[in-house]
């Protein structure tokens, strides 16, 4: 080759030499491929996010620890059974149903679970957003005595202490009216019902209406139950524990209410069907209790079954006749006894806070689709 021929061969038209025109090409070809990697991969993420992940919601629910486990329980030791709600889920516990409900009144709780009458009432009575849409159990109370005292007659001119302002507080007080025995008998009021049980050892009250652990302290002292809670609920003054929603988010996504509810109904059916030691135990670390405690103390509370839930809740939204609203107004004029409430809401105003139609449709099948 001459040198002619080499000189004409290193350089393109314009003067351009043709080793840098390939490089521009090549430079080119890996800007393309690089544009067309990022745009997949935008793509790939944006696709993915809408199908499952940062899209979804964020919902959390307050439940509340110790030996007895529910529904929320299983649901926050399930993940199987939690995938199956379209939200982020975060469980938080509680210990005051009052302060739960200031919580969810803020918009940092979209659920309770097991929250008693007065917490729920208060709300409705202060207009704050709250629907009740599935009933979980009774109180699990006793109003413990000595062994000295075998009718409620005896009680008058006594002292009874009881959690004051709770649900123990209105059921007592309630079964004080129908023994009549409201204007003999002196309820002391306590912060705690550790502290209940505590004065009636040390001999400061007659008589102490308590649950669970201060229970079986004051059995172990020789007291012993004269009523509780479940008879008190038959009675017709029942404090019922439910699980109560954002009235703004059953607005705004009833079909995310729906889901919730849906696996609300079938936690249930796994911690109260024949494997249910295996839900209960699995539970434990959520409840912060031993496996060992919690299945003996689950199975023994009065929870309410799934074939009783449009017994209480009533035929649908708005029905007056039901018995969970009958309590409701119970409940309120209680409340406006304690001055917490400054009237009793109408029974239309309290119903309309009772919604029956997602768990009715979860028991009809309807959570598949």
């Amino acid at each position: 080759m001459s040198a002619t021929q080499g000189t004409a061969t290193t350089h393109s038209r314009g003067g351009v030499p043709v080793y840098k025109r390939r490089r521009r090409r090549i430079y080119a070809a890996v800007a393309v491929a690089a544009a067309v990697a990022i745009a997949l991969i935008i793509w790939a993420v944006t696709q993915g996010s809408s199908g499952s992940g940062a899209a979804l919601p964020s919902f959390t629910i307050a439940y509340g620890q110790g030996t007895v486990a529910n529904s929320d329980s299983i649901l926050a030791s399930d993940q199987a059974l939690a995938k199956t709600i379209p939200a982020h889920l975060h469980f938080v516990p509680f210990d005051a149903g009052v302060t739960a409900i200031a919580e969810m009144r803020s918009g940092s709780l979209q659920a309770i679970s097991g929250v008693g009458n007065p917490p729920v009432v208060g709300a409705i009575g202060t207009n704050t957003g709250v629907d009740v849409v599935i009933a979980q159990s009774f109180d699990a109370d006793a109003l413990i005595v000595p062994k000295s005292i075998t009718a409620p007659a005896q009680l008058a001119g006594k002292s009874v202490g009881v959690l004051v302002g709770s649900s123990e507080d209105y059921e007592l007080q309630g079964w004080l009216g129908l023994e009549h025995l409201t204007s003999s008998v002196k309820v002391v009021p306590f912060a705690s019902e550790q502290a209940a049980a505590a004065a009636y050892l040390g001999g400061s009250v007659t008589a102490a209406y308590v649950q669970a652990g201060p229970e079986a302290q004051l059995i172990a002292k020789g007291g012993h139950p004269m009523t509780d809670a479940e008879k008190i609920a038959k009675l017709g003054i029942p404090g019922l524990n439910v699980v109560a929603v954002s009235q703004g988010l059953v607005k705004s996504d009833p079909a995310l209410v729906q889901k919730y509810v849906c696996a609300e109904v079938a936690a249930t059916r796994l911690f109260t069907g024949p494997q249910s030691s295996v839900f209960l135990t699995q539970s434990a670390k959520v409840q912060g209790v031993p496996g060992s405690l919690i299945v003996t103390a689950t199975r023994a509370y009065p929870f309410i079954p799934l074939s009783q839930q449009l017994h209480w809740l009533g035929s649908g939204l708005g029905d007056t006749s039901s018995p969970m609203v009958k309590a409701y107004e119970l409940t309120a004029k209680f409340l406006v006894g304690q001055g917490r409430l400054t009237s009793v809401p109408k029974a239309s105003v309290l119903a309309s806070h009772v919604d029956p139609d997602f768990v009715k449709k979860a028991l009809a099948g309807g959570c598949s689709s």
